[in-house]
């Protein structure tokens, strides 16, 4: 090996580094004042030179060209299902005559000068002052891109070919076309354009389409209180709109333009004063009228938020969803089919949403029973967190399967017991002394859940939660014991995700409506993601799952109420938990095999009670998406390597059930009187309380579990439900 010393030795690469840098300052500091200012001011003047001649080079085509500098064509945007059918569009591509200002009010002219540039016919394209007043702004904002100082002809150069993010090769480039777009063509031409393509927000491009949307009229017979309503709103069309936005907010903006437009004498105070009282009269704001208007709602605003109103719509987005109308059609006929039954239960309203379980994309989504009912049909329901009873049940046994606190085989006891104040009941005010967690947790008893709750803990049941991809619930602080019962609100979606995940053999998928999207170019603008992460072991997962599809065990307390028979007339493996809040108030179905997840809540949106709860009244919607969506197939849930069937010994004699592989009991009841099999806690050994450790009635299809920590804990079923094949 070759010896280093103080000269041979290897240097790190940040001495390295150092003794670079030291190297070329020693030759700046040698070089003459006009070989230095060359060396520093040479590449700021060559951006200063190169940039015009490369934006004015690429945008040629662009600004020598009327429509193309406008922008207004292919605009719009277009939602598909994922086999590509089109459920949502808005826009055309049709070209559009060019209005000259003598087809546009005057008033409006007037208003959008004084309002947006009022020295518009003084500048050569940009205004120095505006820019050294933008400049100043952001000094005192601290931040340099916080005001633009932009003239009309700029604003049509950015709107039209740039894009919005405020940097400085940006506004360079904007100032650069801005000054070409003003050598070819004159003021008036260069306003028309301007008033032909701005976006007015109400799906309004140019003035025309403005006056007729927002006023029935057309674009020459605007008054002054309407030219400067629809003037106010340019800043910000989605917040400033008085259709879609803040009525106050464009009142302020109205107010605005008009004060400029006295200051600068176009109109005096008196024709200003009596423009603000004039009172408006406004087109119906443009609903959506398809299958899927919630969904369409949520992709829109998704949209929206990342992309910008303007640039979404100027873009021609055509947008590939995650929606199948197939399996949207089927939710909204189930929810139809079920609508009388529902009211003459007490209820109004329903929404269902389906999952595939392997990618998190949305295949269906009702955001209530009837869109267009006046009350709530706006409302997306889907969305709105609400309790979701006995439903979230499984969040924390799946938690305690997988980390081996409790195993389907596990006796517990229940019994009234008092958890330190807290005493729930089960719906049936029966108890049914030792039973495993398998019946505890098929039969929804809410004894056994809360007793599993204080194992797995509050905050580690939280945590779960959050691992599936529920975020709505709060601290662990904000919640008692009561939270084992579905005290804590949770929207239809993320719980549906939830259960989506178990089918998913415990890897969690965000949920994703946009899959792709493409511009009037076909240029791809967005793929989603397709990153997934480990909630729960796949052991847990299965675990869950298999309880949760034993319908015999099910049957056995709700009758064949939740049974799920294939479009062949065979009965389904299926894993389904119902859900039902104090008097009713909610009524919840959610399962799922490894293709599909379902979700489906029923209730009334002011949260009034009604006579039946989950299995009664969204089971037969649920039932109903599940038939179709499995049709004839065999769903099965793949057991994972880490989980063994083994026969064990328990207080209610000997089990054959799913165990974690390192974690089986070593005895059977045979050889029980020299090795205990399983270890259970001494209260869940006392002897079974005198009440019937069966239902003494028929049990119903309601499974009602009081959320409140008022300790009124209840669950309510109805006459089994038979199914038709």
């Amino acid at each position: 090996m070759a010896r280093q010393g103080v000269y041979s030795k290897r240097k790190s690469p940040i001495a390295r580094a150092r003794w670079a840098l030291k190297r070329r300052w020693r030759w700046f500091k040698k070089l003459s004042k006009p070989k230095k200012i060359l060396f520093l001011g040479g590449p700021l003047f060559a951006f200063l030179i190169i940039t015009p001649v490369i934006t004015y080079a690429y945008y040629y085509n662009d600004i020598a060209d009327q429509t193309r500098l406008m922008n207004r064509n292919n605009t719009g945007i277009v939602l598909k299902d994922k086999n590509g059918q089109a459920f949502y569009s808005l826009g055309q591509a049709e070209h559009k005559n060019v209005l000259g200002l003598d087809q546009i009010s005057d008033i409006t002219e007037k208003a959008v000068v004084a309002s947006e540039d009022k020295d518009f016919y003084e500048h050569g394209g940009f205004s120095f002052f505006s820019i050294v007043r933008s400049l100043y702004s952001n000094v005192l904002a601290g931040d340099a891109t916080a005001y633009g100082g932009s003239t009309l002809t700029q604003q049509l150069a950015k709107n039209t070919l740039l894009s919005k993010n405020q940097t400085i090769l940006r506004k360079y480039q904007e100032l650069t076309i801005a000054m070409a777009i003003e050598q070819r063509y004159s003021k008036d031409e260069i306003l028309a354009m301007y008033l032909n393509s701005v976006y007015f927000g109400n799906n309004s491009f140019g003035i025309e389409e403005a006056a007729k949307n927002y006023f029935g009229k057309t674009a020459s017979e605007l008054n002054l209180a309407e030219a400067s309503m629809l003037i106010g709103v340019l800043p910000a069309p989605s917040a400033y709109s008085p259709i879609e936005g803040s009525m106050v907010y464009a009142k302020e903006r109205q107010n605005t333009v008009l004060k400029r437009m006295v200051e600068n004498g176009v109109i005096t105070q008196a024709e200003k004063d009596a423009a603000v009282q004039q009172e408006l009269a406004y087109q119906p704001a443009q609903g959506i009228d398809n299958a899927a208007p919630h969904f369409t709602e949520m992709v829109l605003k998704e949209l929206y938020e990342k992309y910008g109103e303007e640039t979404v719509k100027r873009s021609g987005y055509q947008v590939t969803t995650s929606l199948d109308l197939n399996v949207q059609n089927t939710a909204i006929a189930g929810v139809n089919s079920n609508i009388a039954h529902i009211q003459a239960n007490g209820g109004s309203n329903a929404s269902v949403v389906a999952i595939d379980p392997t990618t998190g994309e949305i295949r269906a989504l009702v955001g209530s029973a009837d869109y267009n009912n006046q009350l709530f049909g706006k409302v997306n329901m889907a969305t709105s967190p609400r309790q979701p009873g006995s439903s979230f049940k499984p969040i924390y046994y799946a938690k305690a399967l997988a980390d081996g606190d409790i195993t389907p085989a596990t006796v517990l006891k229940d019994e009234k017991t008092d958890f330190n104040g807290y005493e729930p009941q089960n719906a049936t005010r029966r108890y049914y002394g030792n039973v495993t967690v398998r019946k505890a947790l098929n039969w929804s008893l809410n004894i056994p859940a809360v007793k599993v709750m204080q194992r797995v803990g509050i905050s580690s049941a939280i945590e779960q939660a959050k691992d599936l991809g529920i975020t709505s619930l709060g601290k662990a602080s904000d919640y008692g014991l009561s939270l084992a019962l579905g005290a804590g609100e949770i929207p239809l979606t993320e719980m549906t995700n939830a259960y989506a995940t178990f089918g998913n053999g415990g890897e969690h998928h965000s949920l994703t409506s946009v899959v792709s999207i493409q511009d009037k170019f076909d240029k791809t603008i967005f793929t989603a993601d397709e990153k997934s992460s480990r909630a729960i072991s796949p052991e847990g997962a299965f675990l869950i799952s298999d309880i949760l599809s034993d319908t015999a065990m099910r049957s056995s307390f709700f009758g064949s109420a939740l049974s799920v028979y294939g479009t062949d007339y065979k009965l389904k493996n299926v894993a389904v938990k119902t859900g039902t809040t104090d008097d009713s108030r909610d009524a919840w179905t959610v399962g799922y095999t490894p293709q599909i997840a379902v979700g489906v809540w029923v209730g009334n949106n002011d949260n009034t009670t009604m006579s039946s709860g989950g299995a009664d009244m969204a089971g037969p919607i649920w039932r109903a998406i599940m038939k179709a969506a499995i049709g004839a197939s065999e769903p099965s849930f793949a057991q994972p390597a880490g989980v063994t069937k083994a026969t064990v010994c328990t207080s209610v004699g000997s089990l054959t059930d799913f165990f974690l592989t390192n974690a089986i009991p070593a005895s059977t009841c045979e050889s029980s009187s020299k090795t205990p099999a399983v270890k259970q806690p001494e209260e869940e050994q006392t002897p079974t309380p005198t009440q019937p450790t069966t239902p003494a009635t028929t049990p119903s299809t309601t499974d009602t579990t009081t959320t409140t920590p008022d300790n009124t804990d209840t669950t309510t079923p109805t006459v089994p439900i038979t199914p038709t094949p």
